[in-house]
């Protein structure tokens, strides 16, 4: 796990890759309501990030992990969580058994980086050409040429993306090692993690851009450019949500939701006509660029005559963006996810606010890997995962509900739910990648 001892080390070397990459000058991106970018302008960003990230991201990693040699077996339809984030967008899969293998000589040299079987990737790696069949000779003859210390695989109880091999490559690629080197076979959990973990600026400014595009496309779904109360339903929006992203060319990592809350309760089975006096709430995500986006808002259905929502419905907002402000302040630089969420509940019970805090990091996948804020059924805390460290230059979506009892509602107990997205800078504050909902979207009746 990520002890102080090796934190401070690796957050010195994470602040000066980010001085460096920030010298280069901000990115511009078009105006969502105007155009995103087409695939082709994606892949010309995505490509080159991964081979930045190659060079200066993952030395510090390996170093801090005490891993020379990274070794990643994945195959066609059955890649390893990890791969993606290392493949070019021209690439939609594994190409049959591809073999990546990460090599750092040490003494401030670059990380080297080999494709084994047929194919290089666009040029990310050097390929170490072999037949389709014949990747685990190849593989056996690099390790014996680089004669590494110690070799990582993605193998983990605890951390889902870290543990991308399966048994029978697993197996294949400790016959292939021999015994020798496969006793210095160790997981690289916390190697798989860090990567997937850590961004680099660029990568942050093109994440607004993305976070732009949710934002638009959740304001659109929550007006009366879609919505006609009294005739529009749940599902109704939620298709609409889908069917815009994939107009937008863009991708889709879960089923949006739309759910109604009214005067006597909500319509749990996330169905139904919508009707003025109702409040609204989506969760929402997209895919662009490579990264994934989580959003929850909420919108209020206006009454004949009514020009905002009712106080009590206002005030339970509130509460939720408070929780927000209590679960980032204690969400600090070196602080444990656990540590963070017992203090945040603990001060907004204090407030009285009856909380519910469910953080994830996020970026390469929606669920990503990072230190949790507790999880919807561990208020207590999250084993394992829960206890590693926040580092700067990570994203986390902050994911929360506050309950609240709505006086205009008979003291309804209602449930007012947010998460937006967030990055730790480097140093070490927080920022709202494209703000957050602080106000009630408004439809017309």
């Amino acid at each position: 796990m990520l002890t102080r001892r090796l934190l401070l080390p690796l957050c010195a070397v994470l602040l000066a890759t980010a001085a460096a990459l920030q010298a280069q000058g901000p990115m511009t991106f078009p105006n969502p309501q105007s155009r995103v970018l087409t695939h082709r302008e994606q892949n010309a960003l995505v490509t080159p990030w991964i081979a930045r990230r190659f060079d200066t991201v993952l030395p510090g990693l390996m170093a801090r992990t005490g891993i020379d040699m990274w070794i990643l077996p994945t195959r066609e339809y059955n890649e390893d969580p990890v791969f993606r984030s290392m493949s070019p967008l021209t690439y939609f899969a594994s190409r049959r058994r591809t073999i990546l293998v990460f090599y750092n000589p040490g003494g401030g040299r670059p990380v080297e980086r080999y494709s084994i079987g047929r194919f290089d990737y666009d040029k990310l790696y050097t390929m170490y050409p072999t037949s389709n069949d014949g990747q685990h000779e190849g593989l056996r003859k690099l390790v014996e040429e680089k004669q590494p210390k110690v070799i990582g695989i993605n193998e983990s109880d605890a951390w889902n993306h870290a543990d991308g091999i399966t048994a029978n490559e697993k197996r294949r690629l400790v016959e292939a090692l021999g015994p020798v080197y496969a006793a210095r076979v160790k997981s690289a959990e916390m190697l798989a993690v860090g990567w997937l973990e850590v961004k680099m600026p660029e990568e942050l400014e093109a994440y607004r851009h993305a976070m732009q595009v949710a934002h638009m496309i959740i304001r659109e779904a929550f007006s009366n450019t879609v919505i006609t109360p009294g005739t529009t339903t749940s599902q109704d929006v939620v298709w609409w949500m889908r069917q815009r992203v994939a107009e937008l060319g863009l991708e889709s990592w879960f089923q949006p939701s739309v759910t109604i809350w009214r005067k006597g309760g909500n319509l749990t089975t996330m169905q139904g006509v919508i009707q003025p006096g109702d409040m609204l709430h989506t969760d929402f995500g997209i895919v662009y660029m490579g990264f994934s986006t989580d959003t929850q808002h909420n919108a209020y259905v206006l009454r004949p005559g009514e020009t905002d929502a009712p106080q009590g419905l206002k005030d339970g907002l509130a509460k939720a963006n408070r929780l927000q402000d209590l679960t980032m302040q204690y969400a600090k630089v070196g602080r444990t996810g656990n540590q963070a969420l017992r203090d945040a509940l603990s001060q907004a019970t204090r407030e009285r606010i009856v909380p519910s805090i469910y953080c994830h990091a996020i970026g390469y996948h929606g669920h990503a890997a990072g230190p949790p804020i507790g999880m919807t059924d561990y208020q207590e805390g999250v084993p394992v995962r829960g206890d590693y460290a926040f580092l700067p230059n990570t994203w986390h979506s902050i994911e929360l509900n506050a309950t609240h009892a709505v006086p205009e509602w008979d003291n309804l107990a209602v449930r007012f739910a947010l998460e937006e997205d967030a990055a730790i800078l480097p140093d070490g504050s927080w920022d709202w990648v494209d703000g957050r909902q602080t106000q009630f979207y408004l439809i017309r009746p």
